[in-house]
């Protein structure tokens, strides 16, 4: 995520390259969440794991929210689409929603 998420923002969103780096990004960020699941499922919750687990999910709180203020930021270079940045920036804010919910979620359940 964080070497094809700044690749989106020279890019415009009805490119082919912009899909295919987002169908990318996208990918990863499953991964990124799907081997946190997946280790919490195989050691059946246990108490070592969700701490484990809480501080990925942190790690990954923290990576999107600066990839979403670097997107989000008001640029003035040439090269840069305003609204490549919003999809960009609105794709790392959901991220992080679903990172904080994911950790609220693991202690609860």
């Amino acid at each position: 995520m964080l070497k094809t998420t700044p690749m989106l923002l020279a890019r415009s969103y009805d490119e082919g390259l912009f899909m295919a780096i987002a169908a990318a990004d996208i990918l990863g960020a499953i991964l990124s969440f799907g081997g946190i699941i997946v280790m919490l499922a195989v050691f059946n919750a246990n108490i070592v794991i969700k701490i484990i687990d809480f501080l990925l999910l942190i790690g990954v709180m923290l990576i999107t929210a600066r990839l979403a203020m670097f997107s989000l930021r008001p640029r003035y270079a040439i090269g840069t689409n305003r609204i490549s940045q919003v999809v960009t920036g609105l794709y790392c804010i959901c991220l992080v929603v679903a990172a904080v919910y994911c950790m609220v979620q693991l202690f609860t359940a």
